[in-house]
């Protein structure tokens, strides 16, 4: 037996549970007792029927509203649907919030493949909806990121703020509907930010905005310039490539108008000197560090002791980083595409970046892209090459908000400058080989359960982060323990989650 909150659980034979069911509703020291028996996953029987009646009621609803030859599911006017006022879903906040994530689960379960689910739902309405903002259907890009047509209109959409959490969402978008929406009048510029946003769209409100060829030339674009491959390197329509260019162009160009395109009030900039770094193997002898130009704002935790210095040596805001930037000495960074022997450039998506919009309390997507390289000081005057350096640098890039002079800000850039140390410990044995993809192995691909593909199982792990606010280590080895079913995680998470240490959870 064991005790769960005010309810005892226990264990007995088959045999004796007849006898103790009619126990319930008995009288005992003043107190009612009620006795219910529990299914294995330790609900009782009538939460269950009541969990299998919902599932059918949107199985019935899924069934209702989806046209195989179009390959559409229409969710428009949900709310006049007869069933679901006679379910009473809309009547309360709590239901119809819960309503189509809870759809979107069942869908997904209704496909024995990933594959088969985006093959057989192409297009989705959600017209007639009057939807202000898209948190409650959210769930849709998680579920169907392979969409092609999409049908918003006569919603109630007034600005792109209430767009933007579907921004870096549906990469193969090739039809989107907004026509009948306040945002036609209240913005009338909103076309051009909405064509950015989906780099394969084809037609917006009845009108194409893009040719095929413009399709195809944006793709090829959007490939790598620079034949580099390494250990990880995760990018979405090409936004770390675009910004790796204009970052490594602008430092060494004018860091005013990088600092002015890039940073805002609430990013952060710190970089520090590692004067005990490894020298290059290859030198004849140590050459001087002469650290002069750099001592004097260096942030190095390890030398910097005082909180007030460290404080005073974190730099926030445009102004501020275009100031300290300035105050670096003059750069020449090696050609991205000519010299990439000379660089390590690695990015993930970085999830729970701050939401600036106030769209999402739990933050949205972002990259961490890290840097290793090296660089020329520059004498300002003559323009040739002084010293030879390498550099480490951690950048984490999120949306940036509406207006804003690009698509995305820096939120926070660490750079540690060190004496010359080579390029060979990230320069392969044979360049060729190294900069064309691999063959996945048995050994380098992980392990999902049958369905779960590598791309649903990274979208889960962050979901289950949004909801639990876990660091992605732990919410991986919750989803693990659980044979990644993200229903059961939460369960697993809820049940232990006061016993978990402080570093199971992402900072506040």
């Amino acid at each position: 037996s064991r005790k769960d909150g005010d309810d005892v659980v226990i264990s007995v034979p088959a045999e004796d549970v007849g006898a103790l069911l009619r126990l319930d509703g008995y009288m005992w020291a003043g107190i009612n007792v009620s006795v219910k028996r529990l299914t294995g996953d330790g609900k009782t029987a009538e939460t269950n029927d009541a969990t299998e009646k919902t599932r059918n009621m949107l199985k019935g609803v899924l069934e209702r509203r989806y046209n195989a030859d179009a390959k559409l599911l229409d969710f428009s006017q949900l709310a006049s649907d007869p069933e679901l006022q006679q379910e009473a879903v809309f009547n309360s906040k709590s239901t119809a919030s819960k309503f189509f994530p809870a759809m979107m689960v069942v869908l997904d379960k209704a496909f024995d493949s990933v594959k088969d689910r985006d093959a057989a739902v192409q297009s989705v309405s959600l017209a007639n909806n009057e939807l202000a903002d898209l948190k409650v259907v959210s769930s849709l890009s998680e579920f169907l990121p392979q969409l092609k047509n999409l049908d918003l209109s006569n919603n109630k959409f007034e600005k792109l703020d209430q767009l933007v959490l579907w921004r870096k969402r549906f990469h193969h978008l090739d039809q989107l509907v907004l026509s009948g929406n306040p945002i036609e009048q209240a913005d009338p510029t909103f076309a051009t930010t909405i064509i950015q946003w989906f780099p394969k769209l084809r037609t917006l409100n009845g009108v194409q905005v893009r040719t095929d060829e413009e399709i195809a030339k944006r793709a090829e674009a959007g490939a790598i310039p620079f034949p580099l491959r390494s250990a990880s390197f995760q990018d979405e329509g090409g936004i770390v490539v675009e910004f790796v260019k204009n970052f490594i162009l602008g430092f060494d160009t004018d860091r005013s108008a990088l600092a002015k395109h890039y940073y805002d009030d609430k990013s952060d900039f710190s970089y520090a000197v590692n004067t005990s770094a490894p020298r290059d193997p290859a030198a004849s002898e140590a050459e001087k560090g002469d650290w002069g130009d750099y001592i004097k704002n260096s942030r190095n935790l390890k030398k910097t002791s005082h909180p007030g210095a460290r404080q005073h040596r974190l730099f926030r805001g445009t102004q501020a980083i275009s100031d300290v930037f300035n105050g670096l000495p003059k750069t020449k960074h090696p050609d991205l595409a000519a010299e990439a022997r000379k660089y390590m450039i690695e990015a993930h998506i970085q999830p729970s970046v701050p939401d600036l919009t106030g769209q999402s309390l739990s933050g949205v997507d972002g990259f961490m892209i890290t840097m290793h390289g090296e660089f020329d000081e520059v004498d300002a005057t003559t323009g040739q090459s002084k010293k030879k350096r390498s550099f480490d640098r951690t950048i984490v890039i999120g949306p940036s908000v509406p207006g804003s002079p690009s698509q995305v800000r820096v939120v926070n850039d660490i750079l540690t400058i060190r004496a010359y140390g080579g390029a060979q410990a990230f320069d392969p044995d044979n360049f060729e080989d190294w900069t064309t993809p691999a063959p996945p192995t048995a050994d380098n691909i992980p392990q999902f359960p049958a369905g779960v593909t590598l791309e649903m199982a990274e979208q889960i792990v962050i979901e289950l982060q949004k909801q639990t606010g876990m660091t992605i280590g732990y919410a991986k080895d919750c989803l693990k323990q659980v044979s990644w079913d993200f229903a059961r995680a939460v369960q697993a998470f809820e049940s232990v989650k006061g016993n978990l240490p402080a570093d199971a959870f992402l900072a506040a």
